[in-house]
Parts: C-alpha cells; structure tokens; sequence
C-alpha cells in the first residue's frame, strides 16, 4: 500500500491503542471502586461501546497490511495462482462484509445523532452515536482500503508483499 495510506490509518490503530489504555484505568478504577464500596457509574457501558470502537478503529490498517488473521494450510498447500484467487476471494468478502455494516449503519446512525442516543441510567449516560459514528466511518474507510487492495492483487501483487517483516501468519 501507499506509505500515506499506512500512516493515516496507522495514526487511527494508534488512537486505539491509546484509548485501549485509558479503558484499562477506567476499568482497574471500577474494580477498586467496587473493593472499597463504590461503583463507578457507567463503566459498563463506557466499556461496551468503547470496545466495538477500538476494534473497529484497528480494521483498516489490518486490511492494509494485508495481516488479517488466516489459517495458513490450505493456503501453503495450494499453487501461488491459487494463493492469489484465495487473497483475491478473501478481499472481495471482505469488501462485502463493510459495505453491508456500512449500509446498514447508515440510518442507525443519523437516528443517533438526530435523537442523542445514550446508554445507561443514572450518573453517568454514555453517548452512543459516537461508537456508531466510528462503525460507519470506519467500515467507509475499510472498504476504500479493500478496493485499494483489490486493485494492487489485480496488478499482480501478492497479500504477502503488505505485511511488514515483523509478523507472521497463525
């Protein structure tokens, strides 16, 4: 993939990684909360939603690199035409697995926005169209990343050629 592609969802995977570890305080604080006789209010909630969009904030420089995980032993018994149909069949569902969450977020969340969607009762209400804000833009984002990929397997490229030295397949 192109280097300012990586680095653009690379500064995402980032902001994930850094709300992943605020989640670990926020939650580590629930615990304790709960040992000395106060609960947090919201945490639950907080947690829910902020998972779905950690995750979903990781997908697409997953799909950039090419390092989604895959069992490899059909894949290493196969020629490199059949590792290329298989790279290729794996975009192209992938491609239909965001353009169908895409869609089908749409109207979810304008409705959000429209009406402030929250989740929980009490102190503290976690907003839920921001998480649903992340699921559309990001599977927007997926998307254009598996059409990019698509286009560079069409080329002749190989998933194999995105995944950087470091990892390795499960």
């Amino acid at each position: 993939m192109t280097s300012k592609t990586e680095g653009a969802v690379s500064l995402l995977n980032a902001a994930a990684a850094i709300w992943a570890f605020v989640l670990a305080f926020v939650i580590l604080a629930d615990v304790l909360g709960r040992i000395v006789g106060y609960s947090v209010q919201g945490t639950v909630e907080l947690v829910a939603n902020s998972i779905v969009a950690i995750v979903f904030l990781q997908f697409p420089l997953t799909i950039v690199r090419g390092s989604f995980l895959r069992s490899t032993v059909i894949y290493d018994a196969v020629s490199d035409r059949g590792r290329q149909i298989i790279d290729l069949l794996s975009c192209l569902l992938g491609l239909g697995i965001f353009v169908a969450i895409a869609w089908g977020g749409w109207a979810d969340m304008i409705t959000s926005f429209r009406i402030g969607e929250f989740e929980g009762e009490g102190a503290l209400r976690v907003p839920v169209y921001p998480t649903r804000a992340i699921i559309f833009v990001m599977s927007v984002l997926s998307v254009l990343c598996y059409l990019q990929l698509i286009v560079r397997l069409l080329g002749g490229a190989r998933l194999s050629d995105f995944a950087k030295p470091h990892q390795q397949e499960v």
